[in-house]
């Protein structure tokens, strides 16, 4: 274990190096980066973005901006390799023009973001109701929720803290689901992308079709089945306690939810 780890030790500045050149080569505009709480669609929505052709999104959750470092130049994401890493061992169709990434800690390190990338970077902030997301089960632990109301506040403060920034765009995961084709044409018309076929169909087209963060674990057309579940009966004590927090309350109001 020891020796494996050293050798990548060995061959991470190589790697880093081949990485960046590659990306600087096929990626030539802004990237687009995703974050918001967790079970707020994150993964959705990239699903749904790697369906258009000008876009890049990585598989899976790839960890280079949720650790952070200081320089005498500023900050800059300690594991940056792992994106190079990633460039040098996936296939980029030529017609490629920026990547795009995606993890819900992302949301935690806006300001580091905009400041490593000069503003020269577009992010997308996904929110979702609390009272739903807070009654999501996690699927390795049934008899845990998946976030905890500390956290929904915590992430959800974050990004809106960010929400007049130009660079940042604030998209309701309810609005997404209920008003696909509106959302996606204004989301695209920040990111300076045109709403395509590839995008009306995207679950037909899209790179990402399976993850245990997805609806039933894999991709299929929009459904609005996850909205509005905490308004079963079965969940009247659980929503009642949830509202009892008056940081989520006042945070659902600002979202025009309440």
């Amino acid at each position: 274990m020891q020796r494996q780890y050293l050798f990548k030790e060995l061959f991470r500045p190589l790697i880093s190096a081949l990485g960046e050149r590659k990306l600087n080569r096929v990626f030539f505009q802004n990237p687009i980066i995703i974050g918001g709480c967790a079970r707020s669609g994150t993964t959705l929505l990239m699903s749904i973005l790697s369906a258009h052709d000008k876009i890049f999104a990585f598989p899976s959750e790839i960890g280079a901006f949720n650790q952070w470092k200081k320089s005498p130049n500023g900050v800059y994401p300690a594991r940056i390799d792992r994106l190079y890493r990633h460039v040098l061992t996936h296939r980029i169709p030529s017609q490629t023009t920026r990547f795009c990434t995606k993890a819900p800690s992302n949301i935690r390190h806006i300001p580091e973001i905009m400041s490593y990338f000069n503003e020269k970077v577009k992010f997308i902030h996904i929110v979702r109701d609390a009272r739903d997301v807070l009654l999501s089960k996690h699927p390795d632990s049934p008899e845990k929720k998946w976030v905890s109301p500390e956290r929904w506040i915590g992430d959800v403060s974050k990004g809106l803290a960010h929400k007049n920034h130009p660079c940042v765009y604030t998209l309701k995961y309810e609005d997404l689901i209920l008003n696909y084709e509106n959302m996606m044409k204004d989301l695209l018309g920040f990111l300076d992308l045109e709403y395509t076929n590839d995008i009306h169909y995207w679950h037909n087209n899209t790179d990402i079709r399976k993850s245990n963060a997805l609806f039933e674990n894999e991709i299929s057309s929009l459904h609005p089945q996850s909205i509005g579940k905490w308004k079963r009966p079965e969940y009247n004590k659980e929503v009642e306690n949830i509202m009892n927090n008056q940081q989520i309350v006042a945070l659902l109001k600002e979202l025009d939810y309440l």
